[in-house]
This record gives C-alpha cells, sequence and structure tokens, in this order.
C-alpha cells in the first residue's frame, strides 16, 4: 500500500511494543485485570446490589432502581426456567427497543444460562429470516407492535413468545397477537410465585450472538462469551475513567441496546457504575430527545454521526443547558470534522470518537482520555493489540508507521467466532489469533490510528487509491450540504471515478456549487465524475450509511 511515513527495521516488532500506551495518562494501566472466571451476570448481580437505591433506567417518568431491575430479572429468569423450562445455552431473540424490558430480560436470560440474539427493531421480516433460522432460538421477547414482522419471518417453526408493551403514542397499537404468547408482566407475576433459579453459569459460556455483515457483507453471527465481553467491558471502564459518568449520574440512552456499541458503553457499562440512563426507544426521534434533555442534567449521550447531525438541527437543541455534558460520543461510523466542529461550538464539550466492531464486542479504541489528533480515531486501548498488514502481499507482512494497511486486532475481548462459519473463521481469524477486519488504515509514530474506510469500498482511479471517507470528510464541510456519500462508478479511461450522492441543507445549493467546492479542495483524481442530489441517504436502523445501496443504483 501507499504513503509512508517512518521506517523502522521490524515494524511487527513495533507494534508489538504496542507505542501508544506511552500516551496513556498516569491513571491508565497497559493491562486490564479480570480473573478468568468472571462473568457478564456477576459484573451486573454486582452493580445492582452495590447501587440498589438509584434509578437505573428512565422512560417517560417510570423509573427501575437498580433493586427493582435485579428483582424483576429474577423473577423472569424463574419463568424461562420453570415455566418455559429453557436449559443452558437455549438461544432467546430479543425484538426490543430501549425500554426497561430490555435489560431486564437480558439480566433475566443470563441468570438462567441463556443465550440472546439482539435483533434491530428496523428488521424486515425477509432480513430477520435467515438469521433466525440459523441460530434456531427457543423463544422471543418482542414489542408487541414488531411481533407480527417476527412470526413472518419464524414461519411454521415453534417458538415461545413474551411480549413487551409500552406507550402506544411511541409505535402504535398492535393487532391482537396468538393466545400462546406471554405478556410481559404476567411473566413477572408468575415467576415471582415460582422457586429461585439455582445455575451456574461460566465464563466460557455464550452470552451473545450479534448478527453483522462482518469484514465481507455476508450476514453471519457473532459468538461472544461472557469472558469476551467481561474483558471487554473492563477495558472500557478503565478507557472511559476521565469522560464517563459516577454512580447517580445520568446519560442519554439513544444508540440502541440491540447495536454493539449501544449494548457495550450504555447499557453494560454504565450499568457497572450505577449510572442512570435515560431510555430513547426510537433512535430517529430528536425531537424526543430534545424534550427529554430539556431541564435534566445530562452527562454524556452517544449516537453516530448521522443522529448528531440531526439533533443539532433539531429546534431546541442548541439552547439546551449543556453544563452537566462531559462529552458526546460517536459510534457506528467514522465522525466527519464538520459535525465534531459544530456539535463542540454548540456545546462547548468533546465530541468524542471510538473504534470498534461486533466482533470486538466493545470499542477497542478511542479519544477518550487521550490526547486529540484531526482526523485519527484515537489511541488503541489497554490490552489491545493491533498491527497492519499490507494485503497486496503473499505474506501479508507488516506496513512501517504511517503506513497504510489492513488493521488487524487481537485481545481478549474478541469474539469467539462466527456461528456455524468455519470458512468465514478460516479467512477472518489467523492461527495465532489476530482478526483482520476488512478496515484500511494507518497508525502514526505516536500511535494515534487513522482509519481510511473498508477495503472493499476503496476506489481506485487509474491505479490511485481514493478513500471515500476522505471525499465525505471535505464535501460535508460544505455549508449548503448536510449529507454526503462517496462511492465508485466504472469509467473507461481510469477504470474507476468518484461517485458523490449530496443532500442538501441550503436548498439553493446546485451541482456547480458542489463542483466548484470540490475543485477547491480536492486533488483532480479526486473530482466527482458524478454529482447526484438525494432528499435523504439511506441508512440502517443505527444509522449506518448503507454505501451499497447507492453504488448499485443505476447510472
Amino acid at each position: 500500500m501507499n504513503g509512508g511515513l517512518e521506517a523502522v527495521a521490524d515494524p511487527a516488532a513495533w507494534y508489538a511494543s504496542r507505542p501508544w500506551t506511552a500516551r496513556y495518562p498516569d491513571n491508565l494501566p497497559r493491562e486490564i485485570r479480570v480473573a478468568p472466571d468472571e462473568t457478564m451476570l456477576a459484573l451486573l448481580q454486582e452493580a445492582c446490589a452495590r447501587h440498589a437505591d438509584l434509578v437505573a433506567f428512565e422512560l417517560d417518568g417510570e423509573r427501575l432502581t437498580y433493586a427493582e431491575w435485579a428483582r424483576q430479572a429474577d423473577a423472569l429468569a424463574r419463568f424461562f426456567v420453570h415455566e418455559w423450562k429453557l436449559e443452558p445455552g437455549d438461544r432467546v431473540v430479543f425484538l426490543l427497543p430501549n425500554v426497561p424490558a430490555f435489560p431486564i430480560a437480558l439480566l433475566a436470560a443470563w441468570t438462567a444460562g441463556l443465550a440472546v440474539m439482539p435483533v434491530y427493531i428496523a428488521a424486515t421480516s425477509q432480513e430477520m429470516e435467515g438469521p433466525i433460522r440459523a441460530i434456531a432460538p427457543k423463544a422471543v421477547v418482542g414489542l408487541d407492535v414488531l411481533m407480527p414482522t417476527f412470526r413472518a419471518a419464524r414461519g411454521s417453526e415453534a417458538m415461545k413468545q413474551l411480549v413487551v408493551t409500552v406507550a402506544p403514542d411511541l409505535f402504535g397499537v398492535a393487532p391482537p397477537g396468538p393466545a400462546e404468547a406471554v405478556a410481559f408482566g404476567d411473566a413477572l407475576a408468575r415467576g415471582m410465585r415460582l422457586p429461585a433459579v439455582q445455575r451456574e453459569v461460566r465464563a466460557g459460556d455464550l452470552a451473545l450472538m450479534s448478527y453483522t455483515g462482518g469484514t465481507t457483507g455476508v450476514s453471519k453471527a457473532v459468538r461472544t462469551t461472557h469472558a469476551n465481553m467481561r474483558a471487554g467491558i473492563e477495558i472500557l471502564r478503565l478507557a472511559m475513567e476521565e469522560h464517563t459518568c459516577r454512580a447517580g449520574g445520568l446519560v442519554a440512552s439513544v444508540h440502541p441496546f440491540s447495536h454493539a456499541a449501544g449494548m457495550s458503553v450504555n447499557l453494560l457499562q454504565y450499568s457497572s457504575r450505577g449510572v442512570t440512563q435515560l431510555l430513547f426507544p426510537r433512535m430517529i426521534d430528536a425531537e424526543r430527545v430534545v424534550a427529554g434533555w430539556r431541564g435534566r442534567p445530562i452527562n454524556s449521550i452517544l449516537a453516530g454521526p448521522a443522529f448528531h447531525n440531526r439533533l443539532m438541527a433539531t429546534p431546541g437543541f442548541a439552547e439546551l443547558d449543556f453544563s452537566a455534558l462531559r462529552s458526546g460520543l460517536v459510534g457506528g461510523m467514522p465522525l466527519r470534522a464538520d459535525i465534531r466542529d459544530r456539535f463542540e461550538q454548540i456545546t462547548g464539550k468533546p465530541l468524542l470518537q471510538g473504534y470498534g466492531l461486533t466482533e470486538t464486542s466493545v470499542p477497542i479504541a478511542g479519544e477518550l482520555g487521550f490526547e486529540r489528533h484531526l482526523g485519527s480515531v484515537g489511541f488503541p486501548f489497554p490490552s489491545v493489540e493491533v498491527t497492519m498488514r499490507d494485503p497486496d502481499t503473499p505474506d501479508l507482512r507488516a506496513v512501517a508507521p504511517g503506513r497504510i494497511g489492513e488493521v488487524w486486532l487481537r485481545g481478549p475481548f474478541m469474539m469467539a467466532g462466527y456461528d456455524q462459519r468455519p470458512d468465514e473463521n478460516a479467512r477472518a481469524i489467523t492461527a495465532d489469533g489476530w482478526f483482520r477486519t476488512g478496515d484500511l488504515g494507518r497508525m502514526e509514530p505516536n500511535g494515534a490510528l487513522y482509519l481510511l474506510g473498508r477495503i472493499k469500498d476503496m476506489i481506485n482511479v487509474d491505479g490511485a487509491n481514493v478513500y471515500p471517507a476522505a471525499i465525505e470528510d471535505v464535501v460535508g464541510a460544505h455549508p449548503g450540504i448536510a449529507d454526503v456519500c462517496a462511492v465508485g462508478m466504472p469509467d473507461e479511461e481510469d477504470g474507476e471515478r468518484v461517485r458523490l450522492f449530496v443532500v442538501k441543507r441550503d436548498p439553493a445549493l446546485d451541482e456547480a456549487a458542489v463542483r466548484a467546492w470540490c475543485l477547491e479542495k480536492l486533488s483532480h483524481f479526486k473530482q466527482p465524475k458524478r454529482v447526484e442530489f438525494l432528499d435523504a441517504l439511506p441508512r440502517s436502523a443505527v444509522d449506518k450509511l448503507l454505501r451499497r445501496e447507492l453504488a448499485e443504483r443505476p447510472l
């Protein structure tokens, strides 16, 4: 790959020395300390006991304390075991937004020794069908209005159903369900009359199964054990120490618990500290977030860049009281400079990004607690190993600092593998435990990590590598542009050229203005061959840009 800054005799040894740890604050250790037998179940149970009287979750004025969380989860675990006869290792699908039933059911499932597969609430029946049939779940805990979609996806397969109902103004009124479906409240009431659950949960037991496109775009289930997640949460607890909330603090939980970042940073990491989470079930509803924030001492908010962008454009946001805010956090997508700058100008507080994948269970690098470098996702966290490899060489050799390569990761947080995908596991995980992320990036001599995008998204213009994120960062800074995406398109002379999709902030913006900006800011080979305007860019349930949909649009 191209672009070198520093020559070292042995790049592999340089990465192995983990030079980024020299930048750590004095109070941040190089390694985490977690006993090999510790589980996520024990961590959450300990938090519920320690912070019993504090509020764990709040939704529309209804509050659930840590003690009540533990009590209801215990009752539901009894129901799972004694009424539904679920066995250790059985798999349960969660089709829930950020409502109290999610953490209650999660703690209950882990108490019963079950594995949980969260599903995005915006998924269609066609999108659910493959994953659901592949993992063969024994039960589902779902929002009432979403259950018809789930039932269409599961086909004729028998499955126990636990139905959650929330305020109709959030999701509407659900149609009547089948007679065998059990209401969430009824399950809790019945469970409280049943015997206690006596099951041993081990660190190597499966805790989560999360679906991802991974490094190839093929949908597959990521297997995460209690040990993987417990190590990951300890990494977050250390790395976020400077910017996180303390017991009794208040965070806005916008990012879905069904997404790896929402699960790890919000639901698990914050709960382990005794933080109160103000729940927002609909991530697309920026107006509700502004209304819920008003008059409340919010310490932090995690969301994707697109939601932060939408939130800042929502009437009333700029007038909120940000005195309690410690930072905003970004996950899921690279952060454009214009979004970061606007957030920091409005709030007076930093907007910090991190880097992680579903396969890593938690963010494993970030700006939290460290010095900041423009364009960087920050520094790798404790116990994280990183190396950069050249995918164009037969031996996949390590590249020198400052040179571009594929990001490889290793550590105790890493998934236990893809479920029933031996070929994918062999391709993505090396014999010595390195995970090949499929992300292109570089590491500077100071250890700061920069991401350039997915290998498969790179645009090859007459032999020159063009990275979509770099184009989007520049074009997105235009004051008349609200959103932007760059993809490749065929070109007879250059092989590929840039195709640009733009969402206007200024209705008067035209193609000539976009091209004038590009001519001023971008090299000649990065100039767009086509500029197309859209009302909105296609995004997933967690606001992740669906780049492939745009690349496949007819020319």
